[in-house]
């Protein structure tokens, strides 16, 4: 791009952002989020990287490749949170241009095409962030994602695939221990299914495709105990619905539609159609060895929630370990847990070790899940800082229940 074209790009944008702002009356801020997408848009990606392109020549081919494949390899930080904002930008610039007589109606069309879909864009990232760069296959993974094999395969699902009952965890305990036991989360998650089975079709979030606010909040007051939800509060904020969500995609009970729809699948039926027996541990399985832990975070979370993952036989060995009822100091717990043989004395690497632990997925999420399967249960430490009642931290004791132990000892290593 020769500095006029440079210039004149840098005059798109200005009178995009003064069309925004005096004539659409948007906010300033508003207005330089749209004009600044656009810019990123031209100077890193047309300039740096397409071949010097200029903004007018802009197919719907640039604007795919853009967000299913450049931005999210490229750009740091980059989230699947960023495609909504960016496909609004793309959307008012070219509507703007169209007026002002600077591209015609196939153009047009033919961007807006590329930006009716953002389940798509959506996907590219969650599938991107599903690949292991630890794996052996890394490359075969990699370079399928980069095809876009991945797309493929998620049309390929058989939604009418009767449950696999894992038998390790069915063999660990009887139906006598389920109905004795405190878990409430059969009658919760039919409760979350019926829901989503009476609202079939409703709209989810353009950000992440969770669900609304309003649904939401009645979700949760349909709940046996409802969780405490600030007004401002979003799915992730519910440890309870938004891990019923992530379990019910692992399970495939629904799928997100290419309009951003929630739709049930026939497996919310052949769900069902289990025993009692057979739901929990069909649930339990999907929670321990088929969701991606890092998917029960909320959106951007930090950590190495997978590596804890890795040693979920070891933890259950530990707490497989512990007394029924018995009390016991969580960090204490942990750091026991996490003390390496021949290194007791070394408190800093005990704290190091500890640390991946705490303040991550397993205190955040894993714990309160286990709770709501009725595998244990915990207490807050009084007086919480902000952040730590925020985020769910601060866990002060535990206890491990009767069913709990009986799970924890079958699928120990």
């Amino acid at each position: 791009m020769t500095p006029m074209e440079e210039e004149e790009t840098e005059k798109l944008v200005e009178a995009f952002y003064n069309y925004l702002k005096q004539e659409k009356g948007l906010s300033e801020e508003t207005a330089s989020a749209h004009a600044d997408h656009i810019s990123f848009f031209a100077l890193h990606y047309l300039i740096g990287y397409e071949e010097k392109k200029p903004l007018l020549e802009v197919t719907d081919r640039d604007i795919d490749d853009y967000l299913s494949n450049w931005y999210i390899r490229k750009v740091w930080n980059s989230s699947k949170s960023d495609v909504s904002p960016i496909l609004v930008a793309f959307k008012k610039f070219y509507k703007f241009l169209h007026e002002c007589g600077r591209v015609d109606k196939d153009q047009l069309d033919d961007i807006l095409s590329a930006c009716k879909n953002p389940r798509r864009y959506i996907r590219r990232f969650e599938s991107y962030d599903e690949l292991d760069p630890d794996s052996e296959t890394w490359d075969s993974d990699y370079e399928a994602w980069f095809m876009g094999e991945y797309d493929v395969e998620e049309l390929e699902v058989n939604y009418k695939q009767p449950f696999e009952v894992n038998e390790k965890i069915s063999s660990a305990f009887s139906k006598d221990d389920l109905s004795l036991s405190r878990t409430t989360v059969l009658n919760n998650f039919q409760t979350f299914l019926n829901y989503l089975s009476a609202h079939n079709g409703m709209k989810l979030t353009a950000a992440n495709s969770f669900i609304s606010r309003r649904n939401l909040f009645a979700l949760n007051e349909a709940m046996s105990s409802p969780e405490e939800l600030k007004n401002t509060a979003n799915q992730p904020d519910s440890r309870t619905i938004h891990l019923f969500y992530t379990i019910s995609k692992t399970l495939n009970l629904f799928v997100v539609s290419a309009n951003n729809k929630l739709e049930v699948t026939p497996r919310i039926d052949l769900f069902k159609q289990l025993s009692q027996k057979e739901q929990f541990v069909v649930l339990f399985d999907a929670l321990w060895n088929e969701t991606r832990w890092g998917k029960i975070l909320p959106p951007d979370s930090e950590g190495s929630p997978e590596s804890v993952k890795e040693e979920r036989g070891n933890i259950a060995s530990a707490l497989s370990e512990c007394e029924v009822d018995e009390k016991y100091q969580f960090v204490d717990w942990v750091k026991e847990f996490c003390r390496v043989p021949g290194s007791a004395e070394d408190e800093l690497s005990l704290i190091i070790g500890a640390v991946v632990y705490l303040f991550s997925v397993f205190e955040e999420r894993i714990v309160p899940a286990l709770t709501i399967f009725g595998l244990l249960d915990f207490g807050f430490k009084k007086d919480r800082k902000e952040y730590l009642v925020n985020h769910g931290l601060g866990i002060e004791w535990f206890t491990i229940t009767k069913l709990g132990k009986k799970i924890f000892q079958g699928i120990r290593y």
